[in-house]
């Protein structure tokens, strides 16, 4: 689903993000990406997304050459591949809905299939009584539970997140976890990269290390070990 081939990534002013850096995700897995700030993890989805180009090396998102990919190809790459931040990105002037919608809409989508799938994905995330507020008047675990939603409404194949617990307090981390694991359980590939060694370590899913650009650990589910990183805060 995600292949990333000795890719590397040197920022004006020889900055080195990334160094070789070789991976291979399967349909259906969630990864996650540790390692100290710094270490490359929000340059490598940026990648992922095209918002940032490689220097070297290659990368295949669901069977394409992205790096060989041309620019109007990109905006239907990331169709394919739902984004949740750690600052939630929503729209302050749209409700709920609106904002779930929104994903829809700009893609082309029939107004049947808007008012079809809307409802459905945010009775996943728990906010159906919550569709008409806005999010000026929803917590920031709820505001996160949106960001999701509008990710997942048109149940793409790949979802990266990057610190999406990053603002929330640890029981609010732990409520957007279990859903990011429910959408994985439907079959779509999950890659997060965050600071959080608590719910690393509570999910037990594969996870992949970087430090200075480069892996130095690729641990999978099945032989999982607690991360204990001591260049992490």
């Amino acid at each position: 689903m995600i292949r990333l081939q000795k890719v590397a990534k040197v920022y004006d002013g020889g900055i080195v993000a990334l160094r070789d850096v070789e991976m291979d995700v399967r349909r259906g897995e969630f990864v996650f990406l540790v390692g100290p700030s710094g270490s490359g993890k929000s340059t490598l989805i940026r990648m992922c997304l095209r918002e940032e180009k490689v220097t070297r090396g290659k990368i295949w998102i669901a069977g394409k050459d992205i790096t060989k990919m041309p620019a109007w190809k990109v905006p239907y790459l990331r169709r394919g591949v739902g984004t949740v931040f750690q600052d939630f990105k929503l729209l302050p002037t749209k409700t709920v809905a609106e904002n779930v919608a929104f994903a829809l809409k700009v893609t082309g989508c029939p107004r049947s299939i808007v008012r079809h799938q809307v409802p459905q994905v945010l009775e996943l995330v728990g906010l159906s009584a919550k569709a008409d507020r806005y999010p000026r008047q929803l917590s920031g675990g709820e505001q996160q539970r949106v960001s999701i939603a509008r990710a997942f409404v048109n149940r793409p194949p790949i979802l990266m997140a990057d610190e999406p617990t990053g603002n929330l307090d640890p029981a609010t981390s732990v409520g957007i976890m279990r859903l990011l694991d429910r959408i994985n359980r439907t079959g779509t590939t999950v890659m997060m990269a965050t600071h959080d060694h608590a719910i690393v370590d509570a999910m037990r899913r594969r996870v992949v290390q970087l430090d200075r650009g480069r892996v130095v650990r690729d641990q999978t589910a099945s032989g999982y070990e607690p991360v204990n990183d001591p260049l992490e805060p």
